[in-house]
């Protein structure tokens, strides 16, 4: 499953892809969140619930030091998963491939993510313009903050330059990535 970016309409798309791979027979699964620039924490929490056992999913911590917890349900996917995540995977992808790794759910395979762990919000300005500003530090479940620190993967496994340019039509035979995020869900 490719996830793009965190959207309003990502977790209704992805609990659809779920529930169809899983008639399908999937026997593992693989998600792709390389390039992902992140997006919705709603869209990111739904998505992982169905992933995750009872437990935090993610926390956000605004300047007063006020802390807000997502936690997930006992209900989980019993499957075995792996995350692809690449130094353009930002935001909600680093955290959804960072919960998965710390409840021991996926394997992450990829280049270490960028580390943005802050979340933004934008106010309009009166010339047309928008002001982004930091409100909010996140955490992992386990809470670590991923601020200049990124996901490390699992296991390390970068694309060359010629296929990082024609990353968007490679074929998968030639994704070194995804041939190992292939090779860890087999075994």
């Amino acid at each position: 499953i490719c996830i793009e970016r965190f959207t309003d309409q990502t977790d209704e798309q992805f609990l659809d892809a779920l529930e169809q791979m899983q008639e399908e027979g999937a026997t593992s699964l693989i998600f792709d969140l390389r390039n992902n620039p992140g997006g919705q924490l709603t869209a990111l929490v739904n998505s992982l619930d169905p992933l995750l056992p009872e437990g935090d999913i993610i926390s956000l911590k605004d300047k007063e030091g006020k802390t807000e917890t997502y936690t997930s349900d006992a209900d989980e996917l019993k499957l075995p998963m792996a995350v692809i995540v690449n130094e353009d995977s930002y935001s909600a992808a680093e955290f959804f491939a960072a919960a998965l790794q710390e409840y021991g759910k996926a394997t992450v395979i990829g280049e270490k993510t960028c580390g943005k762990g802050y979340s933004q919000q934008g106010f309009p300005l009166s010339g047309g313009g928008c002001l982004n500003i930091s409100t909010n530090c996140y955490y992992t479940p386990k809470g670590e903050s991923l601020i200049g620190k990124g996901v490390t993967p699992d296991v390390t496994v970068s694309l060359s330059d010629d296929k990082t340019e024609r990353f968007y039509v490679l074929e998968d035979s030639e994704d070194d990535q995804l041939q190992a995020a292939i090779d860890a869900v087999k075994s």
